[in-house]
């Protein structure tokens, strides 16, 4: 509901009733601390912001807008998805760095998945 406070300090509070999402990425992956409620990303289409304080391995998004949400959902941090992008230049800009910070940053525990062609 309306005034719930959300991550640590509590320096997001909902302004009305929504659905909150937990993506399982945090600043021990790269996703910079400094994007707390700066940043969005994309669920299904669809940009989301990313509230409250991002943890070492968490973060959490308001998706009580997006039709058809369900656990499980793919987000992108960093890409496309559908007509929509994301690009470094903007988390750049949000945490005050340079694109290339963002792309070096992601750390050795993210997967990397190569795809040819």
């Amino acid at each position: 509901g309306p005034g719930r406070g959300v991550s640590y300090g509590q320096t997001h509070i909902t302004s009305q009733s929504t659905l909150i999402g937990v993506v399982p990425v945090g600043y021990a992956d790269g996703y910079p601390r400094s994007l707390s409620n700066r940043a969005r990303v994309l669920v299904r289409g669809r940009f989301a912001p990313v509230i409250g304080r991002i943890c070492m391995d968490l973060l959490m998004i308001d998706v009580g807008h997006v039709p058809l949400v369900k656990p499980g959902d793919a987000v992108v941090l960093i890409g496309r998805q559908g007509r929509q992008q994301l690009r470094t230049e903007e988390l750049a800009g949000l945490a005050g760095t340079i694109p290339y910070e963002i792309t070096t940053g992601v750390s050795a525990r993210v997967p990397r998945v190569f795809k040819s062609g």
